[in-house]
């Protein structure tokens, strides 16, 4: 998914991975050599990173601020104790019962409230809380919660005591570990979790969960099930602190209630707003720099004083470094890095070639099929008294250009969200090459051959031009070099190709606009669908819109949702005039031009307005 790096930038990406192993092989390297209690206290450090890093999954990443990580973490502990309380005396390694034990309990709690919080589309202030009450219910009913299984007994308020120590060995003889060969292998076993964890978020997945963060119903657009892919990263790191609650245990041997706390479900959004949102390792550098500031301050350096030195440290840690301390360092380290959207100077004006989309267009259909037609039949949809949609039917095929157009509040924009799945219709069907799909989702909708540019350009700011194109290809093909051909190909179309790692946010706003068309047509659509598509673009731009416009409209079933009669006068197509969400009048631009109907709804003549 990178196109054409620089020696620095390869640089810059590699360090990525090799400060994050360096760190590890130093943390192994010392381990022998620590204090045992310092070595034990680090153990807990470590724990406590590998749960901020969980958190950092769903919040630095995807973009939601979860305050359950702590109930996933304190399930984790809890179960993965239960079970190691009970088995570990068949083989006597304990984690082996421990941590898959907590991934699961981690995971499947997970599941449940990300159903509800996904699924349900719930706001992110509406998540935190939700999140938030979950921990707190969990916190208040293992106040009284008594139970045995097994030999393993939860005693409320009293916890659970007598669980297993990090056992690694094997047999009944097999003793807990000592203190610096534990912090080892806490090191050890979170290194492998973080960089299992890296791997796949620099992949395809980590990549659409940007874009989701990023733009949501961009991302949708583009074909993704954005609900599965924040249900599924959600229960990751819900695995994640399972398991660093399964650790957790291991290291004190006993757990509480205390363990679902308030103050603790609060330490870990700030673990990772010291190390770095979104960065992953963040979190670790966080939590052992909290962790060893308190241990410092506790141990007598200003006695008395921890809470409040400890207080004024994070303020301003949090004020002055925004990105926190990794991102401090990623930004000190661009500023010796040549510009990379200094090549957006010199992006040529896009010039369409005509034999360049006609490829386009030739590989869409081997890959797609043939064009679809778009039809909608009696469509309706209302919001309370207001009906921006009624009882609206047409039908859209390949050949030339379809417009709707017409004024202001006319229900054009409201017509093409019907047409898309955006506005489920309350009455009435909308069929894509014959079958209906009224009350598809998007993304469905999508994958079926609808692709669809909305007025303002929806681009990922934060990813290059390349990327962008890259993600939306991949939607369809699921093939890595296959993304790479046809983003490349739009590439060429854009005339973009030497310019591919600038990032989206530095182009100007027609350029953006263009960013989009590129991203619909790395979708292979079989019908498009533009609203306004010319928004914002100079003339020289518009002009050449108009004539891609014509030659998809030879392969491809187009419609474009438009005001400015101007510009569908050059589409050269048919035109579909609304007003007042119905249907009014049908033609070529030449025949609505001189219809004193269409002319009186754009000047509010009433005469023939009152008539409709």
């Amino acid at each position: 998914m990178k196109h054409n790096l620089t020696t620095a930038e390869k640089i810059h990406g590699s360090i990525g991975i090799s400060a994050p192993a360096i760190a590890v092989v130093i943390a192994l390297g010392i381990s022998g050599l620590l204090d045992p209690y310092l070595a034990y206290v680090a153990s807990l450090w470590v724990i406590y990173g590998l749960l901020g890093m969980s958190l950092d999954l769903v919040w630095g990443r995807g973009g939601v601020l979860s305050l359950g990580q702590t109930a996933f973490y304190g399930l984790g502990g809890y179960f993965g104790s239960v079970v190691a309380i009970n088995f570990s005396d068949l083989t006597g390694n304990s984690l082996i019962w421990a941590l898959p034990t907590g991934a699961v309990c981690g995971a499947l709690s997970a599941a449940v409230i990300g159903y509800l919080i996904f699924y349900a589309r719930t706001g992110p202030l509406q998540t935190t809380i939700l999140t938030y009450t979950f921990t707190i219910l969990l916190w208040t009913l293992s106040q009284s919660f008594k139970i045995t299984i097994g030999e393993a007994k939860i005693g409320g308020d009293n916890g659970m005591a007598n669980i297993p120590g990090m056992i690694l060995a094997f047999g009944k003889d097999a003793a807990a570990l000592e203190p610096n060969a534990m912090f080892a292998t806490v090191v050890v076993i979170s290194a492998v979790i973080y960089f299992a964890v890296r791997m796949l978020m620099s992949g395809p997945f980590g990549r659409v969960i940007d874009c989701i963060r990023i733009d949501g119903e961009k991302t949708e657009l583009l074909g993704y099930d954005i609900r599965k892919y924040q249900l599924q990263n959600f229960m990751i790191a819900g695995a994640i602190a399972g398991i660093a609650g399964a650790l957790f245990a291991a290291w004190s041997n006993y757990l509480n209630p205390s363990i679902f706390s308030v103050q603790e479900a609060l330490m870990v959004p700030i673990y990772v707003l010291v190390g770095g949102a979104g960065t992953l390792s963040g979190a670790f550098i966080g939590s052992v720099l909290i962790g060893g500031l308190s241990f410092w301050l506790g141990g007598g350096a200003i006695s008395g004083q921890t809470t409040l030195i400890l207080g004024l440290v994070l303020i301003v840690l949090v004020v002055f470094l925004k990105n926190g301390i990794l991102g401090a360092l990623n930004s000190l380290w661009l500023r010796f890095l040549p510009d990379r959207n200094r090549a957006v100077n010199s992006i040529k004006p896009v010039t369409i070639d005509a034999s360049v989309v006609e490829n386009i267009l030739a590989d869409a259909e081997i890959a797609a099929g043939p064009p679809k037609s778009l039809e909608t039949k009696n469509a309706t949809k209302a919001f309370g008294g207001v009906i921006p949609v009624n009882n609206v039917s047409l039908k859209f095929e390949p050949g030339l250009p379809h417009s709707v157009i017409g004024p202001n509040g006319a229900g054009k924009s409201s017509f093409l969200k019907v047409c898309v799945g955006m506005y489920p219709p309350d009455s009435g069907d909308v069929l894509l090459g014959g079958e209906n799909v009224s009350h598809s989702p998007i993304f469905q909708c999508v994958a079926k051959g609808l692709g669809v540019k909305n007025q303002k350009p929806q681009v990922f700011g934060e990813l290059s031009i390349f990327e962008n194109l890259w993600t939306a290809a991949f939607s369809m093909t699921r093939d890595k070099n296959k993304a790479n051909q046809i983003a490349n190909q739009i590439l060429t179309m854009l005339g973009m190709h030497e310019q591919g790692n600038v990032e989206a946010s530095a182009l100007s706003h027609g350029q953006q606009q263009w960013l989009d068309i590129g991203m619909v047509l790395c979708l292979t659509p079989r019908t498009i669908l533009f609203d306004e598509p010319a928004a914002g673009m100079t003339n020289e731009e518009t002009r050449e819109l108009s004539h891609l416009v014509r030659i998809l409209a030879k392969k491809t079933t187009v419609l474009v949702v438009e005001h400015d009669m101007e510009f569908v006068r050059t589409l050269e197509g048919m035109v579909t005039v609304l007003h007042q969400g119905a249907f009014f009048a049908k033609g070529d631009i030449v025949k609505l031009r001189a219809d004193d109907r269409v002319l009186d709804i754009y000047l509010g003549r009433r005469a023939h307005v009152q008539s409709i």
